[in-house]
């Protein structure tokens, strides 16, 4: 698969046309451009299961597999304890021993009724369809009864813990049943924490149908009424906010807690709120879904065109192709070797293109350069190292690298240049601020600014910041919305070109150099609002976007960037293709297949299904 390339950031539009066509639904713009019609679902409904008066993040058909687990390792316990109580039945009814033969009586006795409840629950569980919840109508009570269970075992199980481990009890037991009985209680207390363990997991905060508003008892919902697929929640979406917020920040622990930070927190706390408030799904839902809509648009798309059949060739579409609407004037597959680049836009070129793509791939350091270099990385890397940095002030140019430079030395080793031809080198890295470089590239007389691409959690909450902000500039007198962390990104490397004074430095030394701006996937978007951001300084620029993403500006700021922005797509890439309206369409579709899908959800997570789905992948 080779590098598909169109021409300006308006050409992502004709390439993604062409795949619209293909029943794919593309769209590059943010839900911020009044341009995009907005996408709203109906209140489908999968609810979750309904336990004290709490809807829980798990579905009535997720019980089958975790029954059928715990069902083997019960049968394999209770065979153990049976032969134990079997082969020792003589010295357990000795004097004093009252209270072991008893404790094995009646743990018998518990792990056969707990088998019985696990197969019931699995086959209930098994039992309907994602959205036919009413075969396991009884399922909840079978549960109530199984938290019951649970909370006797520990109970007996705790008395079972202090006879083991109080050798005064041990009278004329062999040390094999001590050894047995200790063990049997240890694995008692592990199987019981990973229970409420799980049960901690599949809490939902905001799941409680306290004054829900639905009109529908909570007694229907635990029966598995039909109208319970369709109730209205009407959660507090503020309350749902705080917690996706809670969420994010305990996931991100070792993340900077600065302003910045806690305004990501916000921003995609905002934006999962907005994307999960209108459906009531769990988990394993979703990934059934995608299992099914996976399957559904393989067998859908087997006859079309993929890029795997023109990987020998670059396909290229100029802007002057495209309609006022965006639409695509004939295909946007070149004919083989034939390629006309725009008028006055000869540096539009895909071995130009290539050649700026290097400089791309050198922001990323030497995680990307050991990853593609696995066997010989690191002797390649080590000579360029300065094992002494840590000792040693390092140069002036270089920001925030590691104590032996190896994100400068690999960058040195995948772009070729030498440190005479380094200008300015940052890896200071937090949300909103992501590392760069500023170089001299004499083979195509530029100086070339290369920003980085996702390559922390810092970066992705970067990525995940998708509220739009706009942008005045120029050359759009009504103003570009654009996706937020990526233009709080590229304000941050346009002050820091001005507080360094790097292009000025280099533009110095080479006076009749022009600008290039280069980046990849997170840097891409960067790259191109930097390029928007900098063109009335610098109106001779020109910016290759690698992989940019789909919802980064609307149509205002695509018009006026298609004559110094190019984008560069791979293939079926992914990121160019997200924005918040595809989310939305995702989303759309991912419950019609839920909902279209007339077999039980075990079935969908078959061991069929899932190898099939590794291997299309």
């Amino acid at each position: 698969m080779y590098t598909l390339v169109s021409f300006g950031i308006g050409s992502n539009v004709t390439f993604l046309e062409h795949y619209q066509s293909q029943n794919v639904t593309i769209d590059l713009m943010s839900r911020c451009g009044h341009q995009v019609k907005q996408i709203k679902l109906g209140r489908l409904k999968m609810p979750g299961v309904v336990i004290f008066k709490r809807r829980w993040r798990i579905g009535s058909d997720d019980f089958v597999f975790p029954a059928l687990i715990e069902f083997f390792l019960r049968l394999i316990w209770f065979v153990v304890v049976l032969v134990l109580f079997l082969k020792h039945l003589d010295h357990l009814r000795c004097s004093g021993e009252r209270l072991l033969h008893t404790y094995l009586i009646l743990s018998l006795a518990g792990l056969g009724f707990i088998l019985l409840l696990d197969a019931l629950i699995a086959w209930i569980s098994s039992r309907g369809t994602v959205t036919q919840t009413r075969p396991r109508r009884h399922l909840c009570k079978i549960l109530y009864l199984r938290l019951l269970v649970m909370i006797m075992e520990a109970v007996w199980n705790g008395i079972g813990t202090k006879w083991a481990f109080t050798p005064t009890d041990h009278l004329c037991e062999p040390k094999e049943v001590v050894t047995l009985v200790q063990v049997i209680a240890v694995c008692s207390w592990i199987v019981l924490g990973i229970m409420i363990l799980g049960i901690m997991l599949v809490f939902d905060p905001v799941g409680s149908y306290r004054n829900n508003g639905s009109g529908h008892r909570v007694a229907d919902v635990e029966r598995g009424e039909p109208q319970a697929l369709y109730i209205n929640l009407n959660r507090n979406p503020e309350k749902a906010k705080k917690i996706w917020e809670w969420q994010i920040r305990l996931f991100c622990c070792c993340c900077n807690q600065d302003e910045q930070s806690r305004n990501a927190y916000s921003d995609i706390s905002k934006l999962l709120t907005y994307w999960f408030e209108d459906v009531d799904v769990v988990p394993s839902d979703i990934a059934a879904g995608l299992i099914l809509l996976q399957q559904k648009q393989t067998t859908e798309n087997g006859n079309r065109v993929s890029t795997s059949q023109h990987s020998e060739n670059f396909s290229v579409q100029s802007p002057d192709s495209l309609t006022s609407t965006g639409a695509v004037q004939g295909s946007i597959i070149s004919s083989p070797g034939v390629f006309t680049p725009p008028a006055n836009q000869f540096w539009m070129t895909p071995e130009l293109a290539c050649h700026f793509m290097k400089f791309a791939q050198g922001s990323y350091g030497w995680p990307l350069f050991l990853f593609t270099n696995m066997f010989t990385g690191m002797c390649q890397i080590w000579k360029h190292m300065r094992c002494c940095a840590c000792c040693c002030k390092p140069p002036s140019y270089i920001v925030d690298d590691n104590c032996c430079e190896c994100h400068t030395a690999a960058l040195k080793l995948v772009t070729g240049l030498s440190d005479e031809d380094l200008i300015f080198v940052s890896f200071h890295n937090r949300v909103y601020e992501i590392p760069f470089f500023v170089a001299i590239d004499h083979q195509t007389c530029s100086v070339v600014v290369s920003i980085r691409g996702t390559l922390s959690l810092s970066d992705t909450l970067t990525d995940m910041s998708a509220d739009c902000d706009k942008l005045f500039t120029d050359g759009c007198s009504q103003g570009v919305f654009c996706h937020r962390g990526m233009l709080r990104a590229a304000f941050f490397v346009k002050n820091k070109l001005e507080e360094s004074h790097a292009l000025s430095d280099a533009f110095a030394l080479h006076q009749s150099y022009s600008l290039a701006i280069t980046g990849h996937s997170l840097g891409a978007g960067t790259a191109a609002l930097l390029a928007v951001l900098l063109r009335p300084i610098y109106p001779n620029l020109r910016c290759y976007s690698f992989s940019p993403l789909g919802g980064l500006m609307s149509l205002e700021g695509v018009k006026y960037a298609e004559d110094f922005i190019m984008s560069v797509v791979l293939g079926d890439d992914l990121v160019p293709r997200l924005s918040v309206p595809n989310v939305e369409d995702l989303k759309r579709k991912l419950l019609n297949c839920i909902s279209d899908c007339e077999q039980p959800k075990v079935i969908s997570f078959s061991l069929l299904h899932l190898v099939f789905c590794i291997v299309q992948f």
